[in-house]
């Protein structure tokens, strides 16, 4: 047994609701609590596992993902225990300390130019892959490993866990994995369960409109190739300055710390929370 035989079965707590008692009862599922700190170490792991059972992988085989984030560390950890080799192409202009923590991993480190605009990073990935061909690319945003790990795993521990009593289910949408295999396993569940996105404002992923924002890992620039739109009833808008408020709260009064993709995904659940009674329950991530 290794680290890689405790994804998933992440814990959900419920969260006092600041707006009123009376309304929905909110439950957030703490991705954190997986080998990596974060919901991505599913898909990461997934990707792999699936690329092994293809026949796409063998020992010191060499992937390459342009991901600076959480994906990025769910593909190194797994990387790590099976063997494989990992090459990350990162914007030049991300954390330092997300970069660092990477090549603790054993990961190679390449830079893109991220003045040559947004997806520079993608960019490069395709670029280095027209000349050599020793690079496996496994594309978490049309990799159906993506929304499959959430509709096989994550999916079905939201209706473990809350016993099949699900009014609705709430999160953002980035390579939209999580709201499409969630949601698309809920719906099996029960067709009357609400299936809701979180964008920022200003943004309308539905329609392909995206604006400059501060909430990462969510409107990333582009519409996800797995998402069916008909099965998400709506999508609520979350401002930057009320996340971080709601954040502050949680950390304060819950004892929960979060980050800022958790705080929107939270904000907007307790804002849907208005249109259910307290007999009724929201689900979100924390991822």
């Amino acid at each position: 047994m290794n680290i890689l035989d405790h994804m998933g079965n992440t814990p959900i707590v419920e969260i006092k609701n600041i707006y009123n008692q009376k309304f929905g009862r909110v439950w957030v599922k703490l991705e954190e609590f997986n080998p990596g700190g974060s919901i991505k170490s599913r898909v990461g792991l997934k990707m792999i596992n699936d690329a092994e059972e293809a026949g796409l992988l063998s020992n010191g085989s060499r992937l390459i993902e342009p991901t600076g984030g959480n994906t990025g560390i769910g593909l190194a950890l797994a990387s790590a225990i099976k063997g494989y080799k990992l090459t990350l192409v990162i914007p030049d202009n991300f954390s330092e300390e997300k970069v660092n923590t990477l090549k603790r991993y054993g990961v190679d480190i390449l830079r893109s130019d991220h003045r040559t605009g947004p997806g520079s990073h993608i960019r490069m990935v395709h670029d280095i892959l027209k000349e050599e061909s020793q690079y496996i690319f496994l594309d978490q945003f049309s990799n159906i490993s993506n929304p499959n790990s959430h509709y096989l795993f994550t999916g079905n521990e939201i209706i473990i866990q809350m016993k099949n009593n699900i009014s609705a289910f709430i999160c953002g949408v980035g390579s939209g994995g999580t709201i499409a295999g969630v949601g698309r396993r809920l719906k099996e569940l029960n067709a009357e369960i609400k299936i809701i996105g979180v964008q920022p404002n200003g943004c309308d992923i539905k329609n392909g409109i995206f604006t400059p924002h501060k909430i990462e890992a969510i409107a990333v620039g582009i519409i996800p190739p797995f998402i069916d739109f008909d099965q998400i009833d709506h999508f609520i808008d979350v401002d930057i300055e009320e996340v971080q408020e709601l954040r502050d709260y949680l950390t304060r009064k819950e004892s929960i710390f979060i980050g800022i993709s958790s705080g929107a995904n939270i904000l907007a659940a307790m804002k849907l929370s208005k249109q259910f009674k307290n007999t009724e329950n929201i689900v979100t991530v924390a991822p």
